[in-house]
């Protein structure tokens, strides 16, 4: 089914709005409450709007999107990671050193200040968390997120 222009529109609007809040519950969680907001969103009906959010924290960064960041992790050595994410199976770990390591401390700050976090909270919420939401995300083993 084909969107109209009208629609379209208020989809972004929505994925804008709903994003602007999500940010702002995560930004004012803490590190654990976070966590846990997160592991919500990916079993609820509002997952689909964790991509939109990270999409625009990452648009400022050198990585510019998801994809942008999975291809600098595999690029880092994390490629056997990814790709567990990306497949079916089960998501090997990576550890909060390994995603500072391999995006760097610069990038990842910028990411924390688009998500409304604490920079030393995001690597271990990334650690935790990104291999989920590439996995939820990615059924075929083929990334597939929502609004794209």
């Amino acid at each position: 089914m084909q969107r109209n222009s009208a629609e379209e529109t208020r989809m972004g609007l929505f994925d804008q709005m709903m994003g602007g809040m999500l940010s702002n519950m995560l930004g004012r969680a803490g590190p654990e409450g976070a966590g846990a907001l997160i592991d919500t969103l990916l079993s609820g009906p509002m997952a689909t709007a964790l991509p939109g959010i990270l999409d625009g924290a990452l648009a400022k960064t050198p990585y510019g999107s998801i994809e942008g960041v999975l291809a600098q992790l595999h690029e880092a050595g994390l490629a056997h990671e990814v790709e567990s994410w990306l497949s079916n199976g089960p998501n090997v770990p990576v550890s909060a050193d390994e995603i500072v390591n391999a995006l760097g401390a610069e990038p990842l700050n910028a990411i924390a200040n688009g998500l409304g976090l604490q920079p030393e909270m995001l690597p271990e919420l990334l650690a935790k968390h990104l291999p989920a939401i590439i996995d939820r995300f990615s059924p075929n083993g083929v990334l597939d997120l929502p609004g794209r």
